[in-house]
């Protein structure tokens, strides 16, 4: 059986940690991505809770994750989730293509991951990435404790994105927006802005 730190260990232990660090950001940043997902049916990669289908209205969704638990979980809500390493999957077509508070556990390798994705978006990727962060790889007390309980199996990563990376990798896919939500920047790269 594959070890699974605190943060994963129940979709409920999650969203609770999320609301904290969140504060009063938490519906801000679900609102605004609801809002640029608008009617379309939607693939969100490293789904975790599922909690954006809270503030969907009718779309059709799909999730991809590689924790058991929150594939159960999700299951047992009615959601159409799959259990999948999306470094390593085929990822399916779809309208949109959402991640979210995810990019960083791929780095050094969330270029593939964003490459990827844009070959399955139809009309929109969507990533939304912590930019405010509490940990950080020089304390090594914290990262240790980030390491330990945000590990899913053999994947664990201390690196968080600043605000001028996440800018960076933005522009450097073409973003046709970029929104900053209060913890997390936002950015829109549509299938007409995207690199061939």
């Amino acid at each position: 059986m594959q070890e699974i730190g605190l943060v994963y260990w129940h979709p409920m232990t999650y969203r609770f940690i999320e609301r904290m660090l969140y504060g009063r950001s938490y519906r801000r940043h679900y609102e605004a991505l609801s809002r640029e997902i608008g009617g379309l049916n939607v693939l969100e990669l490293c789904c975790g809770d599922c909690q954006i289908v809270d503030y969907l209205k009718g779309n059709r969704y799909n999730g991809l994750d590689i924790n058991p638990r929150f594939v159960n979980h999700a299951r047992r809500r009615g959601l159409n989730v799959s259990l999948q390493d999306v470094s390593v999957a085929k990822l399916p077509e779809a309208e949109c293509i959402l991640i979210n508070n995810s990019l960083y556990q791929f780095y050094p390798h969330h270029g593939q991951l964003i490459r990827k994705a844009l070959e399955s978006a139809q009309k929109k990727l969507i990533i939304s990435e912590p930019v405010v962060n509490l940990t950080s790889p020089k304390n090594r007390i914290i990262s240790f404790i980030t390491k330990r309980t945000t590990r899913v199996g053999d994947k664990s990563s201390v690196k968080r994105f600043n605000r001028e990376e996440m800018e960076e990798i933005f522009r450097e896919y073409h973003a046709d927006k970029i929104e900053f939500l209060g913890r997390n920047l936002m950015g829109v790269i549509s299938k007409s802005e995207r690199i061939r």
